[in-house]
C-alpha cells in the first residue's frame, strides 16, 4: 500500500512559501492543491512552481486572491501560512472553520487574544496547528533539552540566550521591509526571527516565564533594532534575553549555567563544560531512520499518526505571551508579570 496523499493549500506566497514549499515538496505523498495571495502573480507562480516539482504542467495547480477561495474551491486537507504575520489569524481561523489541519509559519499569532482562539478553535475542532518553531528540530537543541532535563549540569541557576543578524543592511529589500516594521505587519525583529530564540529558551529549559523587564533601541519609522530582557523562569531561575539586528554576522547561541556545569548551544554545535574541567564538544547524533528532516515534515508525519507535533498550537502560545510582555515592558518600562 503506498502512502496516502496529503493534499495541502498554501496561502500567502512570497519569499518564506518559497522556502517551505521545497520542504513540503520534498515529503513523499504531499500534493499542493492550490496557492492564495493578494498578489496574484504570485500566487500563480508558487502554483505553478509546486506543479513542476510534482511533474505537472503550469496551470495545473489552481491560483487564487484569496484564502477563502482556495478553501472553497481547492478543498485541502490542510493549509500552510506564510503570510506577513497580521495575516496569520484570520487565514488560521478559517481553515480551521473549514475544517483544515494548519501549519503556522510562526510567530502563532501576534498577540495572546489571537494565540489562544486559534489554540482552542484547533481543540473544538480537534484539528493540528503546527507552528514553524523549526529549532526544535535541531540536534544541538534537542541534545541541551535532554542533558537539562536528565540534570547533567545540576540544577540551573542561569540561562542566557542571544540572537544576532546583520539585518540593518537589508532594510531596503522591499520583501522583507515589513519585517522590521512593528505598526505594520511584521512586529519587529523581536516578533520575527526573536521568536525562534524565545521559543527555544522556554522549550530548551522546560518552563514558562514569570515576569519579564525588558528595554529596546529603535529607530524610525518604530523600528526596534535591540533589544534586551531580564525573565524570571517559573521556577525562579533567571534568564537573559539579547536580540540584535545591527550585527556583523549571524549567532545564535543559548548558555545553561547549573552548579554542576554549563552547556553553550548554537544552531550545530553543543558545548559541555563540567565544573572544574574544560570545555569539550558533544558529538551530535543524528536523527534516527524515518525522522522528520524539517518542521514542515514533522507536521505532514503528525498528520499520518506517526508522532506528536514538535510544537503544537498550546505550546507556541507560551511563547507569544513572553514576546507581548517583552514588548510591553520595553514600553511602559516596568516589568511585567506574565502570571
Amino acid at each position: 500500500m503506498g502512502t496516502p496523499t496529503v493534499r495541502i493549500g498554501i496561502a500567502g506566497c512570497g519569499q518564506a512559501a518559497r522556502v517551505h514549499l521545497d520542504r513540503l515538496m520534498a515529503e513523499e505523498g504531499v500534493s499542493v492543491v492550490g496557492c492564495s495571495d493578494p498578489d496574484l502573480a504570485a500566487a500563480r507562480e508558487l502554483a505553478d512552481r509546486a506543479a513542476s516539482v510534482s511533474g505537472g504542467d503550469p496551470g495545473s495547480v489552481p491560483s487564487f486572491a484569496d484564502h477563502r477561495e482556495l478553501l472553497r474551491q481547492a478543498a485541502p486537507q490542510a493549509v500552510a501560512i506564510f503570510t506577513p504575520h497580521l495575516g496569520h489569524y484570520r487565514t488560521a481561523m478559517d481553515a480551521l472553520q473549514a475544517g483544515c489541519h494548519v501549519f503556522i509559519e510562526k510567530p502563532l499569532s501576534t498577540n495572546v487574544q489571537e494565540a489562544a482562539d486559534i489554540a482552542a478553535l484547533a481543540r473544538a475542532r480537534d484539528l493540528m496547528v503546527g507552528v514553524g518553531h523549526q529549532y526544535r528540530m535541531a540536534p544541538s537543541l534537542v541534545e541541551a533539552r535532554r542533558r537539562v532535563a536528565e540534570g547533567a549540569i545540576g540544577p540551573l541557576r542561569l540561562v542566557t540566550a542571544t540572537l544576532a543578524r546583520p539585518w540593518l543592511a537589508t532594510l531596503g529589500q522591499a520583501e522583507s521591509a515589513w519585517r522590521f516594521e512593528p505598526a505594520a505587519a511584521g512586529g519587529g525583529i523581536l516578533a520575527d526571527v526573536g521568536d525562534h530564540l524565545v521559543d527555544a529558551l522556554l522549550w530548551t529549559t522546560g518552563q514558562t516565564a514569570e515576569e519579564v523587564g525588558a528595554i529596546q533601541s529603535r529607530r524610525e519609522p518604530d523600528i526596534d533594532i535591540v533589544t534586551a530582557a531580564a525573565i524570571r523562569l517559573a521556577d525562579g531561575t533567571p534568564a537573559t534575553l539579547a536580540i540584535t539586528g545591527a550585527a556583523p554576522g549571524p549567532l545564535f547561541a543559548i548558555e545553561y549555567f547549573g552548579e554542576l556545569g554549563r552547556l553553550r548551544a548554537t544552531e550545530d554545535t553543543l558545548e559541555e563544560q563540567p565544573a572544574g574541567s574544560t570545555p569539550r564538544q558533544v558529538p551530535l547524533a543524528p536523527p534516527p531512520p524515518g525522522a522528520p528532516r524539517s518542521i514542515d515534515g514533522d507536521f505532514v508525519a503528525a498528520l499520518r499518526g506517526r508522532g506528536p507535533l514538535a510544537c503544537p498550537a498550546d505550546q507556541a502560545l507560551d511563547t507569544v505571551r513572553l514576546l507581548e510582555a517583552i514588548a510591553r515592558s520595553a514600553a511602559t518600562r516596568q516589568v511585567v508579570r506574565l502570571i
